[in-house]
């Protein structure tokens, strides 16, 4: 009987750990803890073995946060603020279909690493992706701190302003379009027109020192406007310096094409 006991209550208290886990206060603490585990292994870089857990971590935080956005469809509007706070970035789409999470691994020297996890929404289910993003059959490291939307036609489009940390001097923005195919995030969609072809995003590199002086929130960068479906991205001039002068490209209901200046 002692026995039957025990096991009734191993399995009680499995049970209700399981429903604990479901609600968005415990997954966020479940994800805070690991996420905290990134930042303190990154502290203890100098000593031995510290390299190496700091990887295991980013490999158990981004495992955690990839499963709880596929199993759990509430976490696509939670706002995760004590993880804000520690400095993952969140960003969703206006429609609140899409949503892009990023961090530092800490894994690089002046060079960042990033990582990505991509949330979207698929009627009653919440479908999650996390792998390094390849252009062109190439590995890329960069962070996602803001999306926008475009309607057109029976389509919906994300543009993801992406950026990315190569040096102390060099870093490089762009804008990266997405949709939700049959279920799937497509992560090529060449919506964008340029005298070399059709593309998926747009991108330039630039000198850090340049804009280092600048407020952040005056910087220039790449933005869209939704009211006039417009995407701007700063004129660099050939020592990649950013100026002042722009780029445009219109959404001309097909491509976003270059506005002749």
């Amino acid at each position: 009987m002692k026995t039957f006991i025990i096991i009734l209550t191993f399995y009680g208290c499995m049970a209700s750990a399981s429903v604990f886990a479901q609600t968005p206060k415990a997954v966020e603490a479940d994800l805070l803890n690991a996420f905290k585990k990134i930042n303190y292994w990154d502290e203890q870089k100098n000593n031995s073995g510290a390299d190496d857990s700091l990887n295991k971590a980013n490999e158990v935080f981004g495992k955690k946060l990839a499963d709880y956005t596929a199993k759990y469809p509430f976490t696509i509007s939670q706002p995760f603020d004590l993880l804000k706070k520690e400095h993952l970035d969140i960003c969703t789409s206006s429609d609140g279909l899409f949503r892009i999470y990023s961090w530092d691994t800490w894994l690089g020297g002046s060079m960042h690493i990033f990582e990505n996890v991509f949330q979207y929404k698929v009627g009653n289910k919440t479908m999650s992706v996390f792998h390094p993003l390849k252009w062109g059959g190439e590995v890329v490291s960069y962070w996602f701190p803001k999306v926008y939307t475009l309607k057109a036609k029976d389509k919906t489009y994300y543009l993801g302003i992406y950026g990315g940390i190569f040096s102390t001097r060099d870093a490089g923005t762009g804008i990266q379009v997405f949709t939700i195919e049959n279920g799937r995030l497509n992560e090529d969609v060449k919506l964008i027109k340029t005298s070399t072809g059709l593309h998926s995003k747009l991108y330039y590199d630039y000198d850090f020192f340049s804009v280092v002086d600048i407020k952040y929130e005056l910087r220039p960068t790449i933005t869209f406007d939704a009211a006039t479906q417009t995407i701007k991205l700063p004129l660099v001039d050939g020592k990649g310096k950013v100026t002042s002068k722009y780029i445009t490209y219109k959404f001309t209901g097909q491509y976003f094409e270059k506005v002749k200046s």
